[in-house]
């Protein structure tokens, strides 16, 4: 799979990061030189140039069915509409495009876009979550009724192995695997990103928990949200 983000605004340079960092060939366009000079070396390509350009979005080999093309300049609305039809009509199969209010999703939507995300809205919702049920750190949706949970280790489970804690038969909840690691004190780690902590696999009956383990969850959000609140209290 190769992704092509356009805008290298703060929203799409985080995200170029990510991916690249998750192996992935990533390519991102931008206007600003400025922009594009401080990606460049973190990236696989990272090109200047006008993205309402039809020639230079031609020139980025974007139709093929494992490219996914994410317009990442939800602020300059009017360029994303425009970048959006040029996509469509180029024939590209994936294009993600982000939007900040209802009207805008509905105008991309009549253009032809199908997946469609709000940053903002996303980020607002999982911190009102973080904020009333302190044990969750992410909340993933998997369907309408199941997430996947990303939870503190409970302090009275350290030290003791999943055999011996009850978190299916009293909670409804499955262990998917665990991020070990504390983190430093003293460092700034984004509380919503926990993913430089490497995961130990598919936890086994006498795996032992550990001080600072984050465990992946999967179940109904109520459960995982009585979960949370439980060892919270």
């Amino acid at each position: 799979m190769k992704f092509v983000i356009i805008g290298a605004g703060q929203f799409g340079r985080i995200l170029a990061l990510d991916l690249a960092k998750r192996g992935y060939e990533v390519t991102v366009l931008d206007r600003l030189e400025s922009l594009i000079a401080e990606i460049q070396d973190d990236v696989t390509r990272a090109l200047i140039g006008d993205a309402t350009d039809r020639r230079v979005l031609e020139g980025l080999d974007i139709q093929d069915d494992d490219v996914r093309v994410i317009i990442a300049v939800g602020e300059a609305f009017e360029r994303s509409i425009l970048i959006a039809a040029i996509l469509t009509e180029l024939g590209v199969k994936h294009i993600y495009a982000r939007y900040v209010t209802e009207l805008q999703g509905k105008i991309l939507e009549k253009i032809g876009v199908k997946n469609l995300f709000r940053v903002e809205r996303v980020a607002a919702e999982q911190m009102a979550s973080i904020l009333i049920h302190e044990g969750l750190i992410q909340l993933h949706k998997i369907d309408a009724q199941h997430d996947l949970g990303f939870v503190k280790i409970p302090a009275p489970w350290v030290g003791k192995r999943l055999c011996d804690v009850e978190l299916r038969s009293k909670f409804h909840l499955n262990l998917v695997t665990v991020r070990r690691g504390t983190p430093e004190e003293d460092s700034d780690e984004d509380v919503l990103d926990t993913s430089t902590r490497p995961v130990i696999g598919t936890p086994e009956p006498t795996m032992e928990f550990q001080k600072g383990d984050v465990l992946v969850l999967f179940g109904k959000e109520e459960d995982l949200k009585r979960f949370a609140d439980y060892y919270d209290a």
